[in-house]
């Protein structure tokens, strides 16, 4: 019995956007890793950003929710295409950020569930930054310097 005529690039693995739950960065190639464009490492029990994250060069999207980490290491600056940060749900705080985050070319950055008291002064220098959500955080005010950032 035949099945249907497979249609023109039905079987390519499209490795564009690429979730990692529960797997390992290291076994990937460095060819595979210039494919990927969305990187989603959830629930990883990641405390610190892996090394090897940055040697994903073309991701526009990182997703870290749900893991341990307390801290985002200058690594993450090595990501010069990326537009999106989701960091929920995890123990960051207002040190927990490299200080040239304010550099980079981020358009959304969703850190809620975390444990800021105050929004880091360096998020308020992103200037391509459209979205910020940071609901679910201790947060004791919010800086005037934020209307800066309404476009």
């Amino acid at each position: 019995m035949e099945g249907p005529e497979p249609v023109e690039g039905e079987h390519i693995l499209n490795l564009s956007h690429l979730g990692l739950d529960n797997l390992n960065l290291e076994q990937m190639t460095d060819n595979r890793k210039k494919e990927v464009h969305q990187l989603l490492l959830t629930h990883n029990r990641l405390v610190v950003l892996p090394p090897t994250v940055a040697t994903f060069s073309q991701i526009s999207l990182l997703d870290i929710s749900n893991n341990t980490m307390a801290y985002i290491g200058e690594e993450i600056l090595g990501l010069t295409r990326l537009k999106t940060l989701i960091a929920k749900n995890n123990r960051l705080d207002e040190f927990s950020l490299p200080k040239e985050i304010g550099t980079m070319k981020l358009e959304v950055l969703n850190l809620s569930g975390n444990q800021f008291e105050e929004i880091p002064s360096q998020i308020l220098q992103i200037q391509t930054l459209n979205t910020l959500s940071m609901g679910g955080n201790r947060l004791k005010s919010i800086p005037a310097e934020i209307e800066n950032m309404i476009r």
